[in-house]
């Protein structure tokens, strides 16, 4: 009995020895746990799930009277049996009160529709968008755009105000979003140049009584009209808004008027512009109104008005200390930096500006004035100086004398210069050195180079960062053939102001001289890149790139420059005499042609147009050219021999014999003259050919005699050896001259001449020396029509020693 006593588990599902079906009827916690459909669970925690909790195992509840068998005292712990109506499979939420059977299924709220209110903010939101992307294009110069949102933000605002009629909430309607709208597009109206529009939109502002300050944009309705050209409505405007203003928007007032006056000046109402001014200068003194006044008086020549507005222009106040403000030296490091930087922000940057505005403004109107208001210049300069020292600004008076010396100067009054800008001589200060700077120029241009240098020296001196100065110095020490002294002049300058453009140019100019053409590219380049499109730079480079033999590159410029001034003749040239060097004709008679056409007395041009002609063989056109230039130059024997040679090469002999008795009865000491004149004599038959010998042979002697050397034998040979290769009809005096001289070079060499034997020797003569000149004859030149035809011997049998019945010595026979 006591190993069954002591088993604790013996009898444990063995209900009836616990409890019977009435006892377990009476049971409450048994008859909750069967009404549950989830087993053993706790009724008291409905957190936890069914199998998180076991009754008698982690909650320690226990019953006294089943917690073992009976007669025994002993607990019996719950673990095998499983939980009543538990089932693992069951995925219920535990409900033991049966609260979920109570939950009504209630349908889903709808949404509360928007109130009026609401969707009238939420309009006014939208609408205020658009407003502000409308200006926001504007100011980006996007003007179409912000005329589409201004024009959706009206039709928006329209809708508005229906919405607000139709809620009946009209009187809470926003005045000012309605101003902002209708201001806003007016605004891009007329910056669409849409200006009716604009005109009637603005209107529509200034009639509503509703909105404050309208009047002002009278102002704006007035500024349309000036763009449309409408002054006298554009004043009506201003006038308007000019009544409508109060005094105490005086700014406003003063800005009105000044626009009213500028009107008045565009009208040629000059005089009522200058009272408008005057209106202005008296309620608030302003340099730019008392300039325009000062304009308008000297354009109606008031003397006196003139002298009273350049009074009051000196009275006008700048509030500006800048000198005094930031005079301030210290030992203290930090309180001295800290100055400087104030001296660079951006208030001291604005009074620099104001006070060099200012200074300009009088500078000008002194400039203006003092020719006219005295009876000499010399005296209105006088006037203005003295009232300027008297006022805030002295420090202007000298910059008005070296003004005054200018004046003297553009009236080619140089003594007058002169005797003004010595006045400084003996002042050590800058504006010694800019009048020293100016002499120095003056003298330079006088051809006085020492004095020159000298007032070039003391500029230097005076103020050892003046760039004029050193660019003056070495002016002169061009001239004096002083190349190195003149680049350290130019090199110095050039250290103060890199930038400087007369230092840049003479220094590419020196470097040209000197051959040094990759130093020379380098400064024009650099002056290219200050101003862009300068006529004289961009030669130079060009130039530069010829003299290189950079034909390619030269082209180039000149053509730039034809883009900037087409009508150069020079330019055209240059172009032309490149193409001619190249072998290209055809394209140099064009550059010629177009230089020929701008300036038709170059005789270098005509010179080449003529030989291009007869290397063409059409004498007729080069005649042409010749008989223009014996007009420019009728004292001159060459073009007349140019022209009868032309004749000759036409077959107009006849025409050609009397030119040339012409230019013998002119030009009676013209040697090639007679020789031709013997020449044709023999041709064409007639007896003249032994007077013309005898003359010929009397020259000859003279010139013999004159020059101290040679020999009638000597001149015989000569003669002979240059008629040893010609015929009596080829005409064989042009052959030099249409084969060879189509370069630019011997053109220009033989123009340098003044004696004209030897510039017909090179032109007229076949003796010409092919050799000595191979450098500068395109010798390899074919002619594109080919060979001169031979014309008929119709005097054959004559011969060139034929002159007559008389014999004559083979010492007067024609070369």
């Amino acid at each position: 009995m006591a190993s069954v006593d002591n088993n604790i588990f013996l009898g444990y599902n063995d209900y009836s020895t616990l409890y019977s079906a009435t006892d377990l009827d009476q049971e409450e916690f048994f008859q909750d746990t069967t009404k549950s459909n989830n087993g053993f669970k706790s009724t008291e925690n409905q957190k936890f799930s069914g199998s998180g909790m076991r009754l008698g195992t982690s909650s320690g509840y226990q019953r006294g009277s089943t917690a073992g068998r009976p007669g025994t005292g002993t607990l019996r712990p719950m673990t095998a049996v499983r939980g009543a109506g538990y089932t693992s499979a069951s995925r219920q939420t535990f409900d033991p009160l049966n609260l979920g059977s109570t939950i009504q299924n209630f349908p889903l709220e709808t949404e509360k529709e928007e109130t009026p209110e609401e969707k009238i903010k939420q309009a006014e939101r939208r609408i205020m968008t658009l407003i502000e992307e409308s200006a926001k294009a504007g100011c980006e110069k996007n003007v179409k755009v912000a005329l589409e949102r201004a024009r959706e933000a009206s039709s928006r605002e329209r809708v508005l105000i229906r919405l607000q009629e139709q809620a009946g909430l009209s009187d809470s309607h926003n005045i000012d979003l309605t101003f902002a709208v209708i201001f806003n597009l007016a605004c891009q109206y007329s910056n669409n140049e849409m200006y009716t529009e604009a005109i009637a939109t603005y209107q529509a502002i200034t009639r509503n009584r509703n909105f404050s300050n309208s009047a002002r944009l009278k102002v704006n309705i007035g500024n349309i009209y000036v763009k449309m050209g409408q002054l006298s409505q554009a004043i009506k405007m201003y006038r308007m808004a000019l009544d409508q203003t109060t005094n105490a928007q005086k700014y406003l007032r003063i800005k009105i008027m000044h626009n009213i006056g500028m009107l008045f000046v565009r009208m040629g109402r000059l005089e009522e512009a200058a009272n408008s001014f005057e209106w202005v200068m008296r309620e608030k003194p302003d340099l730019k109104a008392g300039m325009h006044a000062i304009l308008c008086h000297f354009a109606l020549s008031q003397e006196d008005k003139m002298k009273k507005g350049f009074l009051e222009l000196l009275d006008v106040p700048l509030h500006i200390d800048h000198d005094d403000k930031y005079s301030i030296n210290t030992d203290d490091i930090a309180s001295n930096i800290l100055n400087e930087t104030v001296k660079n922000d951006d208030l001291s940057k604005l009074e620099r500006e104001l006070k060099v505005n200012a200074e300009k403004t009088i500078l000008n109107a002194a400039n203006l004035i003092a020719p006219v208001i005295e009876e000499t210049l010399a005296g209105g300069f006088a006037w203005c100086v003295d009232a300027i020292k008297s006022s805030g600004y002295h420090s202007l008076a000298a910059n008005l004398e070296i003004n005054k010396a200018m004046v003297f100067l553009y009236n080619r009054e140089v003594r007058m210069a002169i005797e003004s800008l010595k006045i400084f001589e003996n002042q050590d200060t800058k504006i010694n050195s800019s009048a020293s700077t100016v002499l120095s120029f003056i003298h330079f241009l006088r051809g006085e180079y020492d004095l020159a240098e000298k007032y070039g020296e003391a500029a230097r001196i005076a103020d050892n960062y003046n760039t004029a100065a050193y660019v003056n110095l070495s002016a002169c020490s061009i001239v004096k053939n002083d190349l190195q002294s003149a680049k350290e002049y130019l090199l110095c300058a050039l250290e103060n102001d890199p930038n400087h453009v007369q230092a840049l140019y003479n220094l590419g100019l020196l470097y040209k001289k000197k051959n040094m053409f990759e130093q020379s590219l380098e400064c024009f380049w650099k002056l290219k890149n200050i101003v862009r499109y300068d006529p004289l730079t961009l030669y130079q480079i060009g130039h530069v790139s010829q003299l290189s033999n950079n034909v390619e590159q030269s082209s180039e410029w000149y053509n730039q420059l034809l883009g900037i001034i087409s009508s150069d003749p020079g330019i055209l040239q240059k172009l032309g005499e490149m193409y001619d060097n190249v072998g290209d004709k055809q394209q140099a008679y064009q550059y010629y042609s177009d230089s020929y056409s701008f300036y038709p007395a170059n005789f270098d041009v005509i010179n080449w147009l003529g030989s291009y002609f007869i290397s063409m063989q059409v004498p007729e056109k080069a005649l042409a050219y010749f008989k223009e230039a014996v007009e420019l130059a009728p004292n001159e024997p060459k073009w007349r021999l140019l022209v009868a040679s032309c004749l000759r090469r036409a077959g107009q002999f006849h025409k050609a014999f009397t030119e040339y008795q012409d230019i013998h009865k002119k030009f009676p000491d013209n040697i090639e003259c007679l020789k031709f004149l013997i020449r044709l004599c023999n041709d064409l038959g007639l007896k003249e050919a032994q007077t013309y010998a005898i003359e010929l042979r009397k020259l000859e002697k003279t010139k013999e005699n004159k020059d101290g050397h040679g020999s009638g034998k000597a001149g015989t040979s000569n003669s002979r050896q240059s008629n040893s290769g010609t015929s009596s009809r080829g005409g064989s005096e042009m052959s030099t001259f249409s084969e060879h001289q189509t370069s630019p070079a011997l053109h220009e060499h033989n123009f340098q001449h003044g004696d004209n034997t030897h510039f017909s020797h090179h032109i007229l003569t076949d003796s010409f020396d092919v050799t000595t000149e191979s450098s500068v004859l395109d010798t390899h030149y074919v002619d594109p029509v080919g060979s001169l035809p031979t014309r008929p011997m119709t005097a054959a049998g004559k011969k060139d020693s034929d002159f007559g019945d008389e014999q004559l010595g083979v010492d007067l026979l024609p070369e």
